[in-house]
């Protein structure tokens, strides 16, 4: 064999091996910079998933798909809402991680664990609970339906009034809560705004009415509490479905996969002495009380 011909065969070896010609599946990580919780998802995935993916993060200018070489076929692990509603229709195969808004079908680490676990949590902190209040948008229509059939199965009444925007959100809570005992905050981005969260925090302080969050963070905000995932968990259950993918795998092959692994309970402490909480009963759920201040 002469030396050009082993060069050349060389080459061709290399070309197949990288995917030249049929570009090869590259696993990608897209997030926005500078969040703590998403910087947990991309290290615990890079640790566990089997291949090292490239990581694309983004700020303020939001997601470029062409600057970013995200391709149809690629897999992509998206880490938030903003970074999945961006690579949606990108033709990539997606795999969300913190998204609560994300089709039916798709599969990825739940953002939030089934409302049934929220709503005992509720009513373990305060037993004379009967009414909670909720709004959301038009994206989390499928939660509010679950959410309420969970809660007449609590013995409990959820009132939940679907808005379109976070300004309707605000006078909807208004509205709702001279009749609610406690209001519920889902991780609806779409209407759940700055401004929704801090009238419920102010409602919170004024009037006692405990507020359950989506988030540990907005525990540490002010909220009283919050049934969330662990956004390690997220990384971990992401890089099991991306393992399996790569193993060729069918989407649907999950059975062993711990979706819900790492669910959490975060009470604020301050809080909770506030409003008279039982923490002692809580505790006894799992919960994590934690020293936030409240503001």
């Amino acid at each position: 064999m002469t030396r050009a011909l082993a060069a050349a065969l060389a080459l061709l070896a290399a070309g197949v091996a990288s995917g030249e010609g049929s570009r090869a599946v590259e696993v990608v990580v897209l997030k926005r910079a500078g969040v703590t919780a998403y910087e947990e998802v991309s290290e615990e995935f890079a640790e566990r998933c089997r291949v090292k993916a490239r990581v694309v993060s983004f700020g303020d200018e939001g997601v470029q798909l062409r600057a970013a070489r995200i391709d149809a076929g690629d897999l992509v692990v998206t880490v938030g809402q903003e970074a999945f509603d961006a690579a949606a229709h990108s033709g990539a195969r997606l795999i969300p991680t913190l998204a609560f808004h994300t089709p039916a079908g798709l599969v990825g680490p739940p953002a939030a664990p089934p409302p049934e676990l929220l709503l005992r949590v509720l009513a373990t902190a305060r037993p004379t609970i009967k009414i909670v209040g909720a709004v959301y948008g038009p994206r989390s229509a499928a939660l509010a339906k679950a959410a309420q059939q969970a809660a007449e199965r609590a013995g409990l009444t959820l009132i939940a009034t679907q808005v379109k925007d976070g300004p309707q959100a605000l006078r909807a809570l208004v509205k709702l809560v001279p009749k609610i005992d406690a209001i519920w905050l889902p991780g609806d981005t779409d209407v759940i705004t700055p401004q929704v969260f801090q009238y419920a925090l102010r409602e919170q302080l004024e009037r006692g009415l405990p507020v359950a969050a989506a988030t540990r963070q907005q525990v540490h905000s002010g909220a009283l509490m919050a049934v969330d995932f662990a956004p390690r968990a997220a990384g971990r259950v992401a890089a099991d479905l991306a393992n399996r993918f790569l193993d060729g795998r069918e989407a649907g092959d999950v059975d062993d996969v711990d979706l819900y692994g790492g669910a959490r309970i975060t009470i604020n402490a301050v809080v909770a002495r506030r409003l008279g909480v039982d923490g002692k009963a809580l505790e006894n759920m799992g919960a994590k009380i934690e020293g936030a201040s409240d503001r």
